[in-house]
């Protein structure tokens, strides 16, 4: 009798409340990968449009400046520190500058030019 599979199979999760689809992977050669992905073109679509009525607009106490996808914001989320989470989340948005909703913000992290 053989150790493992004999071929890859997948096990798909499905999609949870956050809209985050959980597959695993049982690789044949006994190896195993977790993966997670969400359908982020709502979340681009109503970032572009966000970002484009605020052009112009000015800073305000409890202005919304971006959105986190759900599997960053759950790691995110972790980090105790204040100063190291503020860090994470500036780094995110440089990483991904189409979830920024604040233009402003916007230009704040990268001067004039567009996503």
């Amino acid at each position: 009798m053989s150790d493992g599979f004999t071929e890859s199979v997948t096990v798909d999760e499905g999609v949870n409340e956050q809209g985050v689809r959980t597959q695993l992977h049982f690789e044949s050669d006994g190896g195993l990968v977790l993966q997670k992905t969400f359908d982020a073109e709502p979340i681009l679509k109503e970032a572009e449009h966000a970002r484009q009525s605020t052009a112009g607009m000015r800073w305000g106490e409890g202005r919304i400046v971006g959105t986190i996808d759900p599997v960053a914001y759950g790691r995110i989320s972790q980090i105790k520190d204040r100063a190291e989470r503020d860090q994470a989340i500036l780094a995110y948005f440089r990483e991904r500058p189409a979830f920024v909703k604040f233009d402003p913000y916007y230009k704040t992290l990268f001067g004039a030019r567009k996503a």
